[in-house]
């Protein structure tokens, strides 16, 4: 119920008097839904991305319900298009820098629609309905590092329908900047406020009497249950059918009996009957598909036959052997110990390495004949001692041949060859005796062949943007960064930054720049060059996407005691020649006088190199007219 007012007989009721009356019962409606917890959004007001393009705002599906903290109903039948470029103050809500993001808040609140307006017996304007309304309201959060910034705070009086995540240079709110994991959705009513009847529980014991409090002690069984931790089924208490030659009922029986039957060592019914083996083949002897115990005795059976044939059956001396060659033992314990001695025999003609072959060795000017290790050891010496017998000169560098080096030497012995090359590093090198030992004089590059020649290149402190190269081909010189010539076209050494450069060469000087932003480009997208061989080569000429802002203007003062109409004219020289005729040359008012009346010059004789423009303007006597702007010049 609500409170109430008594009106009386012959009350003269005022307006706050009546609009008390409504006041209380409406504040009774909002206390019940306050009372009953009813808080938050019922339904609707879903967020989407705007529909059909997505662009800087976001839909919100309709109708939508909703209650406040304080009871109030929020109420709007149709979809929502809710704008998120500015916030509820009007400001952008743009993230200033790259690299960073912020947080907004999208909220509904309870608002009034005023209408109806008449005017009261005072003369005032009042709005005669005051009918219950929404209103959304987007708060912005302050930018920082992306994954560091701070969401919006709730707000009281007001629901959180969704945060909406903003980042540097953005155009579209996509659905993955929506993020709906704080929205304050309807609670009916908190778990923790029902009350749950405890008495004559066996099991739970939760800490409050509360639909919450024995939830979140079902929660801890069940996790403390499946952890394995407490509430563990004793093994007796978990059923479990009988199989195979395992009797039991429950899982302990069934593993007591299992235990006992695999460890059982008793003749007749021993543990590995219980074990099933398949099949092993092999020769001289295969084992059947069966059990292990019977598998078993059968190994047995055959090792004992083997091994009861002789006592010395696996002794080396007792397996008999056939003589070979040289090796008269009988058996292979005899044979095994002449060999060793053989090769260990240092005594001549018997000595180890005499039993042991070797194939021919091919070379020049020396090589060896197939025949046996010691002969070969012999034929090796024999030519290092007449190779180091000859004279003490053979391995002096004058007596050391040099055959051709590719081309580089012509020296026809090794101490020529040092010599021919020391003349060579001196004349472009410095010498190890003076301070700057090791650099170059001068270094001298071949002809390199190719469409372009790379003729040096640094990584630079930069990495790889300041990546820097010098190319060469039959015409030009190349100084470049941030690109090289892959052999057909540029290729970017970092893919998403600009490249730039210069070019010269006997007729001309060029600077490069290129923007395109893809990996290979095979023309630099704005060049500026200086025609140096050229009979115009005063100014520099341009091509791609040149764009050229200026300076223009005139003024003049009607000197007739009469209107006369005034022909006003100028021209502009580019600061660059263009490549063709620029594609658009316009202009734009920077200031002007009061007589000029606000039309802008026109533009004539445009060319490469320039343009005209002119107005005839109509002015009274001596008036002066005056007008200054800048124009755009886009190639």
């Amino acid at each position: 119920m609500s409170d109430r007012v008594n009106w009386y007989f012959r009350q003269r009721v005022t307006e706050a008097e009546l609009d008390l009356a409504f006041e209380l019962l409406e504040k009774a409606d909002r206390n019940l839904a306050a009372d009953l917890g009813f808080v938050g959004i019922l339904a609707g007001a879903v967020p989407t991305p705007h529909s059909p393009l997505a662009d800087l705002s976001i839909d919100l599906t309709g109708p939508g319900r909703a209650y406040d903290g304080l009871g109030q109903r929020i109420f709007f039948g149709t979809g929502q298009t809710l704008d998120c470029s500015v916030d509820a103050t009007g400001l952008s809500t743009e993230v200033p820098s790259p690299g960073q993001e912020r947080w907004l808040g999208v909220f509904l609140k309870f608002e009034r629609l005023l209408s109806d307006p008449r005017t009261d017996g005072n003369s005032q304007q009042i709005y005669f309905r005051r009918d219950e309304s929404f209103q959304f309201v987007v708060r912005q959060g302050p930018p920082a590092t992306a994954g560091e910034a701070q969401r919006v705070a709730l707000q009281a009086g007001e629901l959180l329908v969704c945060d909406v995540l903003r980042s540097n240079g953005q155009s579209q709110i996509t659905a993955d900047a929506i993020d709906i994991s704080r929205r304050q959705v309807f609670v009916f009513a908190p778990a923790d406020t029902v009350q749950a009847l405890v008495a004559g529980w066996s099991t739970l014991a939760p800490t409050s009497d509360s639909v919450q409090g024995a939830l979140d002690e079902v929660d801890a069984e069940l996790t403390e249950h499946f952890a394995g931790t407490s509430r563990r089924h004793r093994a007796s208490a978990i059923d479990i059918p009988a199989h195979g030659f395992v009797s039991g009922i429950h899982v302990e029986a069934a593993l007591h009996e299992l235990i006992d039957h695999l460890s059982s060592t008793t003749d007749g019914t021993p543990g590995a009957q219980k074990v099933g083996a398949d099949a092993v083949t092999g020769t001289p002897h295969a084992l059947a598909a069966g059990h292990v115990d019977g598998q078993l005795s059968q190994l047995v059976t055959w090792l004992n036959d083997h091994v009861g044939a002789s006592s010395g059956a696996h002794q080396a001396s007792a397996i008999a052997a056939a003589t070979h060659n040289y090796i008269t033992g009988s058996n292979v314990q005899s044979q095994l110990q002449e060999i060793v001695q053989d090769l260990a025999s240092e005594v001549s003609p018997t000595q180890g390495a005499i039993r042991i072959g070797a194939v021919a060795v091919t070379g020049s000017p020396n090589q060896l004949s197939a025949g046996t290790v010691s002969a070969q050891l012999a034929a090796l010496l024999s030519h290092i001692n007449n190779h180091l017998n000859d004279t003490v000169a053979a391995h002096l560098a004058s007596a050391i041949e040099l055959t051709d080096a590719g081309g580089l030497l012509t020296a026809s012995t090794v101490e020529g060859g040092v010599s021919e090359l020391a003349s060579a590093l001196q004349a472009d090198h410095y010498r190890g005796n003076e301070s700057n030992a090791g650099q170059h004089r001068a270094i001298h590059q071949p002809y390199f062949g190719g469409s372009k020649a790379l003729l040096w290149e640094a990584v630079g402190v930069g990495g790889t943007t300041a990546r820097f190269r010098v190319h060469a081909d039959a015409n030009y010189i190349w100084f470049t960064v941030n690109a090289f010539w892959n052999g057909t076209t540029w290729e970017r050494d970092n893919a998403i930054t600009y490249s730039g450069g210069y070019r010269f060469s006997r007729n001309d000087f060029e600077f490069l720049h290129d923007n395109t932003g893809t990996s290979t480009f095979s023309n630099w997208s704005r060049v500026w060059r200086i025609p140096m061989s050229s009979t115009v080569n005063s100014a520099m000429e341009t091509s791609g996407d040149i764009q050229e802002t200026g300076r223009v203007g005139f003024e003049a003062t009607n000197s007739y005691s009469a209107t006369r109409t005034i022909a006003l004219g100028a021209t502009v020289t580019f600061r660059s020649r263009f490549p063709t005729t620029p594609s658009s040359v316009t202009l734009s008012t920077t200031t002007e006088g009061s007589a000029w009346g606000g039309t802008l010059p026109s533009v004539w004789l445009t060319d490469r190199d320039g343009f005209g423009y002119y107005r005839q303007v109509s002015t009274g006597a001596a008036v002066h007219q005056s007008w200054y702007g800048k124009y755009t010049a886009v190639a």
